[in-house]
């Protein structure tokens, strides 16, 4: 045979059988069967979003494919439609799938819309199939769990773990469980379990960046949440802890990115539109933030964040009672919640209920610690009551310049009974608190103890014992306490224990170590910037504390006395004497029965050599507000002798001088002898 007839031949046969191809893919394509074949391959693989659309046109070919309906109900599931996946399952179990084959995503869509009793019905169906046992597990523990039953949930990942002790998802629900039970130790291994089981994994990955933020903070996380989005990019659990965690850590427009990039995958995201609505209220957007906050849909309105930001808009709209119908129920569930307490007072005193704003003033006003803005403002409600004296207590207090050791939030007992279990923090660490504000001290120390032996791996039970052990004057102690407990979740609670414990028992230079240490993960955090800012200022390092102090600024205003009042000392250390004079006089114009502004104000006017009698009549009535000080003492000493008034420069400074824990003691012992 010739060679051009051969080869005419073989392309004959090679074109016949490429028609028949083509004509059995068009068969395929219209039939659904060639969509359903790569939907399924793309669910084998974790690829869910691309499943979800295979399998939809794999429907749209063949609707009463009951195979391809299970399988985009797992779709869906995975994606978090739980209603979505209902439906799907509902459809193919009509069009004559065996219930059985569908029990563990039927599980999962009914969790996944809040009907936990209903996913344990179909986790626990006596038909369950083998291979579908594990994840029927991990609904089980997610549904006891949210239901409250932790043993329940403990002992449904016990049996995942019996059918497949190497299984990265189930150790992923064995970490998220005992984060939720505060056994933040054990949550950590589980992390790591889950991470050297599968590297690959996001869900273990993104777990690992939520446990490192609480161990280490949010900068820390940042790298665990890269590589979690460079194994699944579109993760949208993911996404929202990556988001808010920029959030915290002051990266807004990082953050914003990261709402549009959930938007687009998940237009209906509600915690996109709240953290975007956050963001709006932050930049005194409050129309935007109304508007953003609306879009949640109300998904979130249990949630403490959702509460607090609905209140603040409704204070800022003029609308009192609705902030207290929205504030109230959250004190309620969070009774040590400062911000959200304050708010609630605020909205009883605008409404003109000032009984109820007492009342709910009255636990922050007994700390020691007590804030000069909750001061004030009790200050203010007792006036309306009618009990100037009460009030002129508070405002004295309110203008203290130097701040009492904080003191543990008061907490009543709502019976003499002690908690059954020693071991449950949830209801031991209300009654121990409750036995220390009583003075119960020694009795709430046993306690403590008890519940750190039975919850070593839990932050929250060596922070108590921390408490109690400062309480009894056990200050190294409390120290080893807090610094375990830091160890395992290094939050704002355990900072702000450790550094005031350290600075208490001698340890400055550690103290401002753990400060700088916190801020560096936390750069927006409120607490920790004063605190450096003053430890900056206690090295003498200007810049460096008006760096701090500007930092702060820009999150609260200016309408904050005392911050105004720490700026006009560093921006007059730097010879910024027209700086330093604005944030005095508007210091003290925020609050001119305060003696440090009123001090700060006369030495700023002394220094920058004003004319008249202003700074020394500044500074006698901050002395005459707060003579123990010996600070303010040492200022009036100055200003006295700078008048060429020296009896009276000599009196103020030996004053000051004689206290021998004062830090500028020499400094005054040098005027005096100037004299």
């Amino acid at each position: 045979m010739r060679r051009s007839r051969l080869f005419l031949i073989v392309g004959l046969i090679a074109a016949a059988m490429a028609l028949a191809g083509l004509w059995q893919w068009r068969a395929h394509e219209k039939d659904g069967s060639a969509a359903l074949a790569r939907g399924l391959s793309a669910l084998d693989r974790d690829d869910v979003r691309t499943a979800r659309v295979e399998l939809m046109n794999a429907i749209k070919g063949n609707p009463r494919s009951a195979i391809a309906r299970a399988a985009q109900a797992w779709a869906l599931a995975e994606l978090g439609d739980g209603a979505g996946a209902q439906a799907e399952v509902e459809r193919a179990r009509s069009l004559g799938q065996a219930p059985a084959a569908t029990r563990a995503v039927m599980a999962q869509a009914l969790f996944l819309q809040g009907d936990f009793a209903g996913a344990l019905v179909e986790a626990r169906a006596a038909d369950l199939p083998e291979d579908q046992a594990l994840a029927a597990a991990h609904v089980v523990a997610r549904a006891t769990l949210a239901l409250g039953d932790v043993r329940a949930a403990g002992r449904a990942l016990e049996q995942a773990l019996a059918m497949d002790a190497r299984d990265s998802e189930t150790w992923v629900e064995v970490g998220r469980l005992r984060m939720a039970t505060g056994d933040q130790a054990g949550a950590i291994a589980a992390a790591d379990k889950a991470v050297a089981l599968n590297a690959k994994s996001a869900p273990a990955l993104g777990l690992r960046a939520e446990l490192t933020r609480t161990q280490y903070g949010l900068v820390a996380a940042l790298p665990w949440f890269d590589r979690a989005m460079s194994v699944d990019p579109d993760s949208v659990p993911v996404l929202e802890q990556y988001a808010a965690t920029l959030a915290d850590a002051g990266q807004a427009s990082r953050m914003l990115a990261m709402t549009r990039r959930l938007l687009a995958l998940d237009p209906g995201n509600a915690r996109a539109w709240m953290m975007q609505a956050v963001m709006a209220a932050r930049a005194g957007q409050d129309d935007l933030a109304r508007k953003l906050l609306e879009r949640t849909g109300g998904r979130l309105d249990g949630e403490a964040a959702t509460q607090l930001l609905r209140g603040v808009l409704h204070l800022q709209d003029g609308n009192p009672l609705l902030a207290v119908q929205t504030l109230a129920p959250l004190v309620d569930a969070q009774p040590w919640n400062r911000p959200a307490r304050t708010l609630l007072a605020r909205a009883y005193a605008d409404n003109g209920d000032q009984m109820s704003a007492a009342a709910t003033l009255a636990p922050m006003v007994e700390q020691q610690d007590a804030d000069p803005y909750v001061l004030t403002l009790a200050a203010r409600v007792q006036e309306a009551l009618g009990d100037r004296a009460m009030a002129d207590d508070m405002l004295a207090r309110a203008a203290w310049p130097v701040r009492p050791a904080a003191s543990v939030f008061a907490t009543a007992l709502s019976n003499g009974a002690p908690p059954a279990d020693p071991g449950t923090a949830r209801d031991n660490i209300p009654y121990i608190r409750a036995l220390l504000t009583m003075g119960r001290k020694e009795e709430a120390l046993d306690r403590a103890r008890l519940l750190n032996r039975a919850n070593p791996g839990a932050p929250a039970a060596w922070l108590i014992l921390g408490d109690l052990l400062q309480a009894n004057g056990q200050g190294q102690a409390a120290v080893r306490a807090y610094e375990a407990g830091a160890n395992i979740r290094f939050d704002r609670d355990a900072a702000l224990r450790l550094v005031s414990a350290l600075q208490a028992t001698g340890n400055g230079p550690r103290a401002e170590q753990v400060a700088q240490l916190f801020l560096r993960q936390h750069p927006m955090d409120r607490d920790m910037l004063r605190v450096a800012a003053g430890y900056a200022v206690g090295r003498q390092d200007w810049r460096g504390a008006e760096r701090l102090l500007q930092a702060l600024r820009a999150q609260i205003g200016d309408n904050d006395a005392l911050l105004m009042t720490d700026l006009a000392r560093v921006s007059l250390e730097q010879r910024k004497e027209s700086a330093a004079l604005a944030y005095a006089r508007h210091g003290y114009a925020l609050m001119p029965g305060n003696p440090a502004t009123a001090d700060m104000l006369g030495w700023v006017l002394l220094r920058t050599d004003a004319k008249g009698p202003a700074a020394v009549d500044l500074l006698e009535k901050a002395v005459a507000l707060a003579p123990s000080v010996p600070a303010l003492q040492m200022h009036l000493g100055q200003a006295y002798a700078a008048a060429g008034r020296k009896g009276d420069a000599r009196l103020a400074l030996n004053r000051a001088a004689s206290v021998r824990d004062f830090g500028n003691r020499q400094e005054a012992l040098e005027a005096l002898k100037a004299l």
